[in-house]
């Protein structure tokens, strides 16, 4: 592409018109944009982390233990969207941080019953993966990375792959409408639940505060929500049935 040159009638020396330029112009800084969309993500994680952060520790609390009731109902209906009762029965949960909705509550309930199994993530620091093993009333927890609670010996506990488990509780910073799920920006829920034929039901767990009024943005890469419970209930965004995950 030859360079440009302007002469006072506003046409250049290679016969492109002012207009079509600026045309150009504007498909340049579209283009930037669309290059800078990493750091507008990383906005976007800023916001939200921000607004769940300052929610009052009273607030999180009481938030928490509506999330803990929704999910006992959810559990206990066991149901799909087209009303086909399934067992759930392979559940996958978090360690919460101080600032994440706390499911311990949850799980002290969900032990009570045998036919529930409880995994939680345990972050593979130098292969860069996340896997996830059996989280029983009698495992040990140690303080890891980032200091999150994590299992103090994840190798004496059954570890499960994802086509096994039955339904997820994913932790998030924000998620919108379309079931857009916008996580601390590792990847690790990604990467492990990246084989759409076998991933089982994901199912958010979130604060309202930390639902987005705008569409968030999204990689080719990210998974996406089934469905999200927050303090005010639950909100489905799909129809794969929760067993079966398809």
């Amino acid at each position: 592409f030859s360079a440009l040159s302007f002469d006072g009638s506003g046409q250049t020396n290679s016969g492109i018109s002012g207009s079509t330029f600026k045309l150009s112009l504007v498909i340049s800084r579209l283009r930037t944009m669309t290059n800078s969309s990493p750091s507008l993500r990383q906005q976007q994680r800023n916001k939200f982390r921000a607004i769940r952060n300052n929610l009052s520790a009273n607030e999180k609390q009481q938030a928490s233990a509506a999330i803990s009731r929704h999910l006992a109902t959810f559990f206990a209906q066991q149901r799909t969207p087209n009303q086909q009762p399934q067992k759930l029965t392979r559940i996958a949960a978090y360690l919460n941080s101080a600032n994440e909705a706390s499911l311990d509550v949850w799980i002290a309930e969900a032990w009570q019953h045998s036919q529930k199994q409880i995994f939680v993530p345990v972050v593979e620091e130098e292969q860069g993966q996340m896997g996830f093993y059996r989280y029983a009333k009698n495992t040990q927890t140690v303080l890891g990375h980032y200091n999150l609670r994590t299992l103090a010996q994840p190798e004496a506990s059954e570890h499960i792959a994802a086509a096994d488990l039955d339904c997820v509780l994913l932790p998030l910073l924000a998620f919108d409408k379309y079931g857009t799920r916008l996580g601390m920006g590792g990847g690790y829920y990604d990467r492990f639940f990246a084989d759409d034929a076998n991933r089982p039901y994901l199912l958010g767990i979130s604060f309202d505060a930390q639902r987005s009024a705008q569409k968030l943005e999204k990689s080719r890469w990210d998974v996406g929500l089934d469905a999200v419970i927050t303090e005010s209930g639950l909100t489905q965004f799909g129809t794969r049935e929760l067993a079966s995950g398809k």
